[in-house]
């Protein structure tokens, strides 16, 4: 039996119509995959019509957050908070009231993807976004597959948190020694228990994504309990 509120007029809801808590979004999810196909649920067979690669929640993006913000804090940095790649900006859209600087959505719109770009979403490429900002912190989520620009965000200098599955987004260098961030930071990845994607097999309980952060130093996160969802109020 599928609860009345994941559904109207015969379609599951769109996930991202309201930011909702992770045990919503994770029961959505599993009756999803029980009772239909995730992968055409994610590829907007939705009531939104929406594409869906990362799934965001309360814990979620709370997590995202309270990263960025300790970004800000720890390194001094001036600039904005720039999301690159960002689709229909809604990461951007939830992050807008819990990261303490103003935060930008930048996509170059490319006419390959099946995505409802808002306005609200700048026209720029990312590296040239990256440029024009001088952020304090960049944000890319579910990244391209193959696609080099983080490795060049890294290379820059930029703090860059990088949300995906390594198995299907971005480039595998992104990983190894091949890219060599600023300074002497490693990649970190923080053990996300909130990451969904739309490759993950909740009833299986494999899930691929996290998040990993690039040209921060580790002593600035207190990864001890592994939910970083809880460092900051």
């Amino acid at each position: 039996m599928i609860p009345d509120w994941m559904t109207k007029y015969d379609l599951f809801i769109d996930i991202h119509d309201t930011l909702r808590p992770y045990s919503e979004a994770r029961a959505l999810l599993e009756v999803i995959e029980r009772t239909w196909k995730l992968k055409s649920y994610f590829n907007g067979s939705n009531l939104g019509g929406r594409w869906i690669f990362q799934v965001f929640s309360q814990e979620f993006v709370t997590e995202i957050a309270n990263i960025v913000n300790t970004i800000i804090r720890e390194s001094s940095s001036e600039g904005p908070v720039v999301e690159v790649m960002s689709g229909d900006g809604v990461l951007t859209d939830f992050l807008k009231r819990r990261v303490e600087r103003p935060i930008i959505a930048t996509d170059a719109k490319s006419p390959r993807y099946r995505i409802a770009y808002p306005k609200e979403v700048e026209t720029i490429d990312a590296i040239e976004a990256v440029r024009k900002y001088s952020p304090a912190v960049v944000i890319a989520c579910w990244e391209p597959h193959l696609s080099m620009t983080a490795i060049d965000i890294v290379r820059w200098g930029s703090p860059l948190i990088w949300i995906g599955d390594p198995q299907s987004c971005g480039h595998p260098d992104l990983f190894t020694e091949h890219c060599k961030p600023a300074g002497d930071y490693s990649c970190i990845k923080m053990n996300s228990k909130y990451a969904l994607g739309r490759h993950d097999s909740l009833l299986k309980n494999e899930l691929r994504t996290d998040i990993y952060v690039f040209n921060c130093d580790e002593s600035w996160f207190d990864l001890s309990n592994g939910d970083t969802s809880l460092l900051i109020d």
